[in-house]
């Protein structure tokens, strides 16, 4: 019997150290790419989705009953972009948490501490549901007096059905939000025990099962908006559906039943630190969107670039997200188990990727700038509006993004050096830096970029805004950051000098 535990004992510890062999001892470029790899297709099929949704929606071959305008691709489009603020924020939630619970799981595994990295995801679940719970009681209440703040005769040509169709979508969204926060934060805490596969198969399969439900509820069904919001809250189901399964069939090295479970302040708290830089970087797109909106509303098209915008970059910047999921556990890790050199080696490695990635998507959007914006124009008769008036607003509304596009990608560089050092701080346990850093690019520098340059020279001055407050950022934190990275590096080599951690062999 003696024997037969003896034996129970080293499969178990063997199964605890399969996570610690696999960030100690594979190399970092091969780490890095399985890590990434699948957040990164993920991440751009998501994209494709995205601009999928869009596709659909501007491309409407149908004029409802009561639609009293004449640009009802253009009106139905502006219908959704006006509440993806609010979307974001839901979304940030699911983020906050996710970044917030990976960090410290891998940490407390680097650590070999795997009861606190199991209560951390116990802790997590807790919070999606809190979160939910808290956006299904908002849903009915803002929806529609958040739509009547931007929408106009200036931006719209049947205001009514803006406002009605936008908050529509609002309300059906953040009553349905279980199936997106449950998904992010599932998603982050298997990445964080080295498992980036089934993360990957969530995102393609909520992505796939979102395009293939527009087709049917928007073309077929003719649904409109309706159909669109329908089929993004049933993915997003779909997905958050198989990361809770892949938890239960198969054993992970953290769990999520909540059987007996109390949770613990301490937890909540620790996740909460770490995750809020993530969660306010989020939602200050919501916040920066929100005001930039404000802005806009009084150009025709002014919304409608945005929001154009932040479908496309999302193919430049997702793969770079991805790339920060696989580096975020693995730095997260090193440090935890202060090992330094290869703490470095990931951050470098990433940061040659991102600007890899990023200088790409500044050569795209500098060249093919019309091909862009003109996924985004409208198709559709309405209402006695004639051919050559049709064509007419859509080469206005592609002129107008093109330049917007070729502005907005000055950005794209230095925006890759500021996500890079962000996620090493947050890996780093700096969570008050890395807010700071993201409240500087978001919203310190960026706003009143914005504002100075919309008094100065409009609409075509507000673009202009993202690649100053990219710059001033990274020069004013850059030197901040890495003390921190000096100081935190200092600190948990005494922890370990002190005995305070054990070491993990």
């Amino acid at each position: 019997m003696d024997e037969i535990n003896e034996q129970s004992t080293a499969i178990k510890e063997k199964s605890e150290h399969l996570l610690s062999d696999k960030m100690r001892n594979t190399s970092i470029g091969k780490l890095l790419l399985t890590m990434s790899l699948p957040a990164i297709i993920s991440m751009l099929v998501q994209s494709m989705y995205n601009i999928v949704d869009s596709l659909f929606l501007t491309g409407i071959s149908y004029v409802p009953k009561d639609y009293a305008g004449s640009a009802i691709g253009q009106d139905s489009f502006n219908a959704v972009s006006i509440v993806m603020p609010l979307t974001m924020v839901v979304v940030a939630l699911g983020i906050g948490i996710g970044v917030g619970a990976n960090a410290y799981i891998a940490r407390k595994l680097g650590e070999g501490n795997r009861e606190h990295a199991n209560k951390a995801a116990k802790t997590a679940v807790v919070m999606a549901i809190v979160c939910w719970l808290v956006m299904l009681g908002l849903a009915f209440v803002i929806s529609k007096p958040f739509m009547k703040l931007f929408v106009n005769s200036d931006n719209a040509s049947d205001v009514n059905y803006v406002v009605n169709q936008g908050a529509l979508y609002l309300e059906i969204y953040m009553a349905g939000s279980i199936g997106v926060i449950m998904d992010i934060t599932c998603a982050r805490m298997l990445q964080a025990t080295g498992n980036m596969k089934i993360p990957m198969i969530t995102q393609l399969v909520g992505a796939v099962t979102n395009i293939v439900l527009d087709a049917a509820f928007i073309v077929w069904f003719e649904w409109g908006v309706l159909g669109a919001i329908l089929a993004t809250v049933i993915g997003q189901w779909a997905a958050a559906a198989i990361d809770i399964v892949a938890f239960f069939v198969k054993k992970q090295d953290v769990s999520i039943s909540l059987k007996g479970f109390r949770p613990q302040r301490k937890y909540f708290f620790r996740i909460f630190k770490i995750g809020l830089p993530a969660f306010i970087m989020n939602a200050m797109n919501s916040v920066v969107t929100i005001i930039m909106n404000v802005m806009l509303r009084k150009y025709a098209n002014g919304i409608t670039v945005l929001s154009a915008y932040f479908k496309v970059q999302s193919f430049v910047f997702m793969p770079v997200f991805g790339l920060m999921q696989g580096a975020m556990p693995i730095m997260s890790y090193n440090y935890g188990a202060n090992e330094k050199k290869r703490f470095n080696d990931t951050f470098k490695l990433g940061l040659y990727i991102a600007l890899g990635v990023m200088a790409a998507g500044t050569l795209l959007f500098q060249i093919f700038p019309q091909a862009l914006m003109s996924i985004f124009k409208s198709h559709t008769l309405a209402n006695g509006q004639t051919q050559q008036q049709l064509e007419e607003a859509n080469r206005v509304l592609v002129k107008e993004g093109s330049y917007a596009f070729r502005a907005i990608s000055i950005a794209f560089i230095p925006a890759a050096f500021s996500i890079l050092v962000i996620n090493m701080l947050q890996s780093i346990n700096c969570p008050v830096s890395s807010l700071l850093m993201s409240l500087s690019r978001q919203l310190i520098f960026l706003i009143p970029s914005a504002i100075l340059f919309n008094f100065l020279w409009q609409q075509q001055g507000i673009w202009f805004c993202y690649p100053v407050a990219e710059v001033l950022s990274l020069i004013v934190y850059t030197p901040f950051a890495l003390h921190d990275y000096r100081k935190q590096f200092r600190y948990k080599a005494q922890q370990y000098a002190e005995g305070k951690i054990r070491e993990v062999v």
